[in-house]
């Protein structure tokens, strides 16, 4: 990771059409801490040595030169060749979309997880980087190479690959225990819930706004999670996996909010960050969050690429069109987002409080279906902690207390099955 704060940047985009819009890797410079400037945009197929043309290069390198700027910022995935040939050609430090975002992440990341996320996408970018250095021989006096004869390039690629299994491995044992966690969940009668969608959609305001004043962070011993969300108003605020409780009707629900999505990263970088993504796909439902301020192009292109980061996510989609306070062609953006995420969305201002009723009634009818039994149990006190025990993880239905406690049971099936296998027990004893 690179700190970057504090950089002064010199923005550059190639697309083969207009208009060309710098929006967004703006914002993206802002969040790193970069100060733009000034801009080159162009228009023309990608040229094979640059990237942008010849012409383009040249003024980048005067705008480099009269603004005193650190970096360019290419608004592009550069292979290594060409990042290094448009470093020489303008006299800066060249970092494009992939690097800028990778410096974000790492600047943002807190826990453990998140940390080792970033690191592993560094080691996938840095890779083909450093290949490309030995390749022009700048490996004297660098740091890892060895003498007596060992091929610098064979004895960097074996380390590189070392170091991203041990990320990989490291991970893993993160998923093993995430995966116990959220069975563990599910058997203690929680339903599983993760908010999902672009950065700065305000999965983060949402979260807070549904759930309940206690944060389940503080009561599972997991370590690894934060206890709040944060919900300032700037891109990838929340790196880190934020879990909290809701009730949602009569049930008991765990809201995690998951790390944004944003346009255009390759799908090496997103595949690190999947154990991050698996707290969305593995949910009983999935609120994508959507930013009803954006145009209704970018609201298609959005979804579009949403549903493919969630294709295969077990729970049900919820479609959530989030800022309606500050929207504006809501109606036509409502039935956007119905036909590209498959249902019509509850729109809603979580700044405002406005939909969230709604939301809670959709989520209800989103989540899986509970069942139900018939329980007795003696009433003892084994017998009454026993209903307390069921009052903690479902719905505890007109209880008939006499020489027997009588009641109905309605909860996760796992839960219920769990029950039931009590009851029996008790009843035995």
């Amino acid at each position: 990771m690179t700190d970057r704060r504090n950089s002064t940047a010199v923005v550059a985009k190639r697309r083969t059409d207009t208009p060309i819009e710098t929006d967004e890797i703006r914002a993206l410079c802002e969040a790193a801490g970069v100060e733009v400037v000034a801009e080159r945009t162009q228009a023309r197929p990608r040229d094979p040595t640059y990237d942008l043309g010849d012409g383009a290069v040249a003024d980048i390198a005067g705008l480099v030169e009269r603004r005193s700027a650190d970096l360019v910022v290419v608004d592009d995935h550069l292979d290594p060749g060409r990042a290094h040939n448009l470093q020489e050609a303008v006299g800066a430090e060249v970092v494009d979309r992939a690097r800028l975002v990778l410096d974000i992440f790492g600047e943002r990341a807190e826990t453990k997880r998140a940390r080792l996320e970033v690191r592993l996408a560094e080691l996938r970018y840095e890779l083909p980087r450093a290949q490309a250095r030995v390749e022009r021989g700048e490996t004297q006096g660098r740091q890892g190479f060895r003498s007596g004869g060992e091929r610098p390039a064979a004895q960097l690629k074996a380390d590189y690959r070392q170091r991203i299994t041990d990320r990989r491995a490291e991970l893993e044992q993160l998923d093993d225990a995430d995966d116990g966690l959220r069975e563990a969940r599910r058997e203690s009668g929680f339903d599983l819930v993760a908010l999902a969608g672009y950065t700065n959609a305000g999965k983060s305001t949402l979260l807070r706004r549904l759930a309940d004043d206690l944060a389940v962070d503080e009561n599972d011993g997991h370590g690894d999670r934060t206890d709040t969300a944060a919900s300032r108003d700037r891109l990838f605020e929340t790196l880190n996996t934020t879990t909290r409780r809701a009730t949602v009707g009569e049930r008991r629900v765990l809201l995690t909010d998951t790390v944004g999505f944003v346009n255009d990263l390759p799908r090496w970088l997103l595949s690190s960050f999947r154990t991050t993504l698996a707290a969305a796909r593995e949910a009983d439902a999935v609120l994508l969050v959507v930013d009803a301020t954006d145009d209704r192009e970018g609201i298609r292109a959005k979804v579009e690429a949403s549903r493919d980061e969630l294709a295969d996510a077990e729970g049900t989609l919820v479609p959530v069109l989030n800022k309606r306070d500050a929207a504006t062609d809501l109606d036509a953006k409502r039935r956007l987002l119905a036909e590209h995420a498959g249902h019509a969305p509850v729109v809603t201002s979580a700044t405002e409080d406005e939909g969230l009723d709604a939301l809670r009634e959709r989520l209800t009818d989103a989540l899986p279906d509970r069942r139900r039994v018939s329980l007795s149990v003696p009433n003892t006190d084994a017998g009454n902690a026993f209903v307390s025990w069921c009052h903690d993880r479902g719905t505890v239905h007109e209880p008939d207390y006499g020489e027997r406690i009588a009641f109905g049971f309605e909860a996760r099936p796992e839960v219920t099955a769990k029950a039931t296998g009590r009851a029996e027990q008790l009843n035995e004893d």
